[in-house]
């Protein structure tokens, strides 16, 4: 079961999701944060997920 570029993406947008999360968290500025920005936040990661699990067609495991 090997990555395609797809998968990669996914996996590099979840990386730069956590790093992100840490410094925002470090400044302390997700108390100031409406609702808008955790919708896109939410929808992010959720696209993250979906890239990083998205199967791959040269995959013929099944």
């Amino acid at each position: 079961m090997g990555m395609s570029f797809i998968n990669w993406i996914g996996f590099v947008m979840l990386v730069l999701a956590l790093i992100l999360n840490e410094l925002f968290l470090g400044m302390n500025a997700w108390y100031e944060l409406n609702l808008g920005a955790i919708v896109v936040g939410i929808v992010y990661l959720v696209v993250g997920v979906s890239l990083s699990l998205w199967p791959n067609p040269q995959d013929q495991t099944a």
